[in-house]
This record gives structure tokens, C-alpha cells and sequence, in this order.
């Protein structure tokens, strides 16, 4: 009998990684960015005072996070910002005058909660507003319900007899069946 043979030499097994070269260029970019890396994340970190004013603001950058929380790494909105609050802060800015001075130069659209003066004082009320009204309407149509169920129900004064002429024709289609 003939065994099967492949027409293809079988091929020998050579490891990539055998090379001294690619070994030492592997460590050194592992290396270059475990020294980097850190560099990096240090040049981004703030003082606890400039997060805490940068909680009144929004990032700019479209993301909807707070200032002193957008995750984006090299954010063109909130690290020019908060560099200026951190500045504003070291030259003996207040709190309050920093948050003013934002939203003159940014509008209020900078603020990451409305004030509560004035027409601002709308979105901090209408929430609990809509909150209790939707109360009133859930009990008004529960309450709804459950007379038309207690009016649907039959009265004292009626009985649940089947009429005389609907007993005669079940009884003769019972009888007609059979």
C-alpha cells in the first residue's frame, strides 16, 4: 500500500523572537513608554483647590462632563482652563471672582449648575413641579379606574338570571345538539 505523501516538504519551525535585535528593540519601546507614560499623567494633575473651582464649570469640548472630570487626555478645552484657574488662584483670586470672571468672558453656558436668582431659578423648581403634578395626574387615573371597575359591576337591584326566552332557545340548542 502506498502511503499518502504531501507534495509540499514539511516546513521548519523558526521563532520570530530567536532574533537578539528584535529582543532589544521590544525592551527599549517597553521601557521608553513605561518612563513616558507616567511623565505625561504628572503634567496633567491639579492642585484640589483648582478642581474644586473647576466643579462649577462645564468642559467645553462637548463632552458634558464637569471641568474638573473630562476624561479626554489632551482636552483643547478643559486644560487651557483649568491652567487659567490654577493661575488665577496662585495670583489670590477668589472662588467667586473667578466664577464671575468665567462667565463674563464664556457666557453662562459655562456653568455646570444655574444660578438661583432670577429665571435660573425655573430649572431648579420645575423638576419637583413636574414631579408632584405627575403624582396628581397618577392618582387622579387610579382613582378613575377604580370607580368605572366598582360602576361596571351590577347593582343590588339587578339579577344575574338569564332571561326566560335565552333559557328556552339554550335549552333547544342543548337538546338539538344531542
Amino acid at each position: 500500500m502506498l502511503k499518502y505523501q504531501s507534495r509540499k516538504p514539511p516546513r521548519e519551525y523558526i521563532p520570530v523572537y530567536n532574533n537578539l535585535s528584535w529582543r532589544i528593540w521590544l525592551l527599549s519601546t517597553v521601557l521608553l513608554l513605561t518612563l513616558l507614560f507616567p511623565l505625561k499623567l504628572a503634567s496633567q494633575v491639579f492642585s484640589p483647590e483648582v478642581k474644586k473651582v473647576s466643579e462649577n464649570f462645564v468642559c467645553q469640548c462637548s463632552c458634558n462632563h464637569q471641568l474638573s472630570a473630562c476624561g479626554m487626555l489632551h482636552c483643547g478645552s478643559a486644560n487651557p482652563l483649568r491652567t487659567e484657574i490654577a493661575q488665577k488662584l496662585k495670583s489670590g483670586e477668589t472662588e467667586e471672582t473667578i466664577v464671575k470672571e468665567f462667565v463674563v468672558k464664556y457666557g453662562k453656558l459655562i456653568l455646570s449648575a444655574p444660578s438661583g436668582e432670577g429665571f435660573d431659578l425655573v430649572a431648579w423648581t420645575l423638576p419637583i413641579i413636574a414631579f408632584l403634578g405627575g403624582l396628581v395626574v397618577i392618582y387622579a387615573v387610579t382613582r378613575t379606574w377604580l370607580r368605572r371597575q366598582i360602576s361596571l359591576a351590577p347593582s343590588q337591584g339587578e339579577s344575574d338570571v338569564i332571561p326566560n326566552e335565552y333559557q328556552k332557545k339554550l335549552k333547544k340548542e342543548l337538546n338539538d345538539r344531542d
